[in-house]
C-alpha cells in the first residue's frame, strides 16, 4: 500500500492542487500584510505620542531650568551687592566716604554707580563706574537727578522714610533705557543711605532665554515633525509654528481644563495629530501644552510597509510554486540522493581503512623490526660497555636519545595501527563516577607539567554501556589536547551529565579557541595544527565514539574564551556494535 505521506505529496504536485494552494497562500499573506500595515501604523502613532510626551517634558524642564538659573544668578548678584553696601556703610562709619575712596572700589567690583545720601535723602556723593557715560566721577554737589534712575526712588523711600536697614529693587531698565539695572541700599549709621546699582544685562538676557516664545520657537525650528505648539500659561497664550485658524485655536480650553486630550485634523492641507495635556511649571501657575505632530512621514512609512507586504506576497506565491516543484523533486530524487551519499561515505571509509591497513602492514614489517633492533642495540651497548661509558657522558646521552626516539617512533606506529585496525568495542556496564575519576587522574601529571589546573566536576551516579578502555583512549586524547591548548596557569574542566538517554562528557579549556575555518577538519586523519602533532589522536577518538553509536561536538564556550568538546553516546549502548 502507498504510504499516506507519499500519496499526499503526489496529490499536491498536480496543477490544480498547486493553484489552490497558491491562492490559499496568497489570501493568507494578504491578510498578514494588512495586519502588518495596521500594526505598523498603530506602532508609529504610539511613537508619535511618545515623541510628543517627550517634547512636553523637555519644554517644562527647560523652562524650569532657565527660570531657576536666572533666579540663582539674580540672587547671587543681589547678595554680592548687599555685601558691598554693608562694606561701604562700615567704612563710612569709620570715616566719611570720599570720591577718592569710592572710585577704586567701584572699579574693582565693576559697579555701575554708588550714591551716598544724607539723612534727609539728599545726594552727598555719587561715583559712576568706567564707561557709564556722562556723570562719571560727579563727586559732591552733583546736579539734581544725577545718579537717580527708575527704581532708585523706592530704595530712598524704604531706607530714609521707612527706616529699613537694607533694601533691594527688582530688575529694571536704566534711566535712559538700554541696559538693565539691579540696585540695593543700606542705611548709614547717621541715618543716611548708601545706594549701589549694577549692570544686570546678563541676568536679563538669561531670563529672556527662559522666554516661552523663544523656547517654543527653538522646538519648532529643530523638530520638523512638529507642526505647531500652543502653550496656555496663566493668562497668556504662546503660539509657534504653522498658522492656525481661529476655529482650531478656539478648540483649546486654555488653562481651565488640564486634562489629556488627543485630536486629529488638517493644517495647511496636511494631516496633524494634536496631543494636549497639563505642563508643570516652577511657579505653580496652571499651564496646558498642545503639540501638533505631522503625520505625513507616518502615512508614507505605513504605505511603504503595505507595498512591501504586497511584494512579499508575490514573492511568497512564487516561492510556494517553487516549493511544490521541489517537493516533487524531493519525492522522486531525495531517497536516491540519500542512498548515494550513504554509499559514498561508506566507500570512502572502506577505502581509507583499506589503505591504512596496507600502510600499517608495510610499516610494521619495514620499520618496526629495524626500529626494535636499533633500540635493543642501544640498550645492549649501554649494558655491555657500562664501565667504558661511565667516563663519557656524551656517549651515554646519545644512546639515551637513540632509545628514546625509537620508543617515540614505535608509539606513532601504534597510533597508525590503532586507527587502521580498530578493535571491536567490548561493551559492559560501567559506573561512570569511578571510571571517569580514574581516567582524569591519569592526566594530572601532564597537566601539572604544563602548569594547568585539571578539574573534575562532581559526577552524577550514572551507569553506562561502553568499552571502558577504548572510551578512556578517546577521553585521554581530548584532555591532552585541552591541556596543550590552555595557557600557563590555565584551567581544564571535565563535566559529566545525563541528557535524556545520552551520556555527555564535556572537556573545557580556556585557551585561544579553534578558528571556524579549522573546525570542520579537526577529526580528519593526519590533519593537525600542532608543530609536532600527527593528526591521529582526534581521528581515533572520533572513531571510538562513533563505534559506541555517539558523536563528538565542538563549540566555543559560552561567554568565556576557549573550546568545549562534548562526547555524547547512548547510555544503553549502540543499537548494534559495528564489525
Amino acid at each position: 500500500m502507498e504510504p499516506r505521506a507519499a500519496r499526499l505529496l503526489r496529490v499536491l504536485a498536480t496543477p490544480a492542487a498547486a493553484a489552490a494552494v497558491s491562492l490559499a497562500l496568497g489570501a493568507t499573506l494578504l491578510g498578514v500584510g494588512w495586519m502588518e500595515y495596521t500594526t505598523a501604523r498603530r506602532d508609529l502613532l504610539a511613537l508619535a505620542r511618545t515623541h510628543a510626551a517627550s517634547l512636553k517634558a523637555v519644554v517644562a524642564a527647560a523652562a524650569r531650568s532657565n527660570q531657576a538659573a536666572a533666579a540663582q544668578t539674580r540672587d547671587a548678584l543681589t547678595a554680592r551687592l548687599l555685601d558691598n553696601a554693608r562694606l561701604l556703610v562700615a567704612l563710612d562709619a569709620i570715616e566719611p566716604l570720599t570720591e577718592a575712596r569710592l572710585a577704586p572700589i567701584v572699579e574693582r567690583h565693576r559697579l555701575f554707580r554708588v550714591t551716598v545720601l544724607s539723612p534727609r535723602g539728599e545726594r552727598e556723593l555719587f561715583v559712576s563706574g568706567p564707561g557709564t557715560g556722562p556723570g562719571q566721577g560727579a563727586g559732591r554737589g552733583a546736579p539734581p537727578g544725577a545718579g537717580i534712575g527708575p527704581g532708585t526712588n523706592q530704595l530712598i523711600d524704604r531706607l530714609i522714610a521707612q527706616r529699613e536697614s537694607e533694601a533691594v529693587t527688582d530688575l529694571h531698565a536704566g534711566r535712559r533705557g538700554g541696559l538693565a539695572r539691579l540696585a540695593v541700599g543700606a542705611r548709614r549709621a547717621n541715618g543716611g543711605a548708601v545706594l549701589i546699582a549694577v549692570d544686570a544685562t546678563d541676568v536679563l538676557q538669561l531670563e529672556r532665554q527662559a522666554s516661552l516664545d523663544s523656547l517654543l520657537g527653538d522646538v519648532i525650528a529643530s523638530t520638523p515633525d512638529v507642526a505647531y505648539v500652543v502653550l496656555d500659561h496663566g493668562e497668556t497664550r504662546s503660539v509657534q509654528g504653522a498658522a492656525l485658524p481661529e476655529s482650531l485655536l478656539a478648540e483649546g480650553t486654555g488653562t481651565s481644563d488640564l486634562s489629556v486630550s488627543e485630536h486629529r485634523h488638517d493644517v495647511d492641507g496636511r494631516p496633524v495629530l494634536e496631543l494636549g495635556g497639563p505642563v508643570p511649571f516652577a511657579d505653580n501657575t496652571p499651564a496646558r501644552l498642545r503639540i501638533g505632530m505631522r503625520l505625513d512621514g507616518l502615512d508614507e512609512i505605513a504605505r511603504q510597509t503595505f507595498f512591501r507586504s504586497l511584494l512579499s506576497l508575490a514573492a511568497a506565491i512564487a516561492v510556494g510554486a517553487l516549493a511544490l516543484g521541489l517537493v516533487w523533486l524531493q519525492r522522486d530524487y531525495g531517497a536516491l540522493a540519500a542512498a548515494h551519499a550513504r554509499a559514498r561515505e561508506a566507500l570512502q571509509r572502506r577505502d581509507r581503512l583499506a589503505a591504512m591497513g596496507e600502510l600499517s602492514a608495510t610499516v610494521a614489517h619495514e620499520i618496526r623490526n629495524p626500529l626494535n633492533a636499533i633500540a635493543m642495540s642501544a640498550q645492549r651497548l649501554r649494558s655491555e660497555y657500562r664501565d667504558a661509558l661511565a667516563a663519557d657522558e656524551d656517549a651515554v646521552a646519545l644512546l639515551d636519545v637513540i632509545r628514546g626516539e625509537s620508543q617515540r617512533l614505535d608509539q606513532k606506529i601504534r597510533q597508525f595501527l590503532d586507527y587502521a585496525r580498530p578493535p571491536k568495542p567490548v561493551l559492559r556496564e560501567v559506573a561512570l563516577p569511578a571510571w571517569l575519576g580514574a581516567a582524569v587522574d591519569t592526566q594530572r601529571a601532564g597537566a601539572e607539567a604544563h602548569d594547568v589546573t585539571l578539574v573534575l566536576a562532581p559526577v552524577p551516579s550514572i551507569v553506562a554501556m561502553m568499552d571502558p578502555d577504548q572510551m578512556q583512549q578517546a577521553l585521554d586524547n581530548l584532555v591532552r589536547n585541552a591541556i596543550d591548548a590552555a595557557p600557563a596557569h590555565g584551567h581544564v574542566r571535565v563535566v559529566a551529565s545525563l541528557e535524556g538517554s545520552d551520556v555527555v562528557i564535556a572537556v573545557e579549556d580556556d585557551g585561544a579557541g579553534i578558528p571556524d575555518e579549522v573546525k570542520p577538519r579537526i577529526f580528519d586523519l593526519y590533519f593537525t595544527t600542532k608543530r609536532e602533532g600527527t593528526g591521529v589522536g582526534l581521528a581515533v577518538a572520533h572513531q571510538v565514539v562513533s563505534s559506541h553509536g555517539g558523536r563528538i561536538d565542538v563549540s566555543d564556550r559560552d561567554q568565556a574564551p576557549g573550546t568545549m568538546m562534548l562526547i555524547r553516546w547512548p547510555r544503553s549502548g549502540p543499537a548494534s556494535v559495528p564489525a
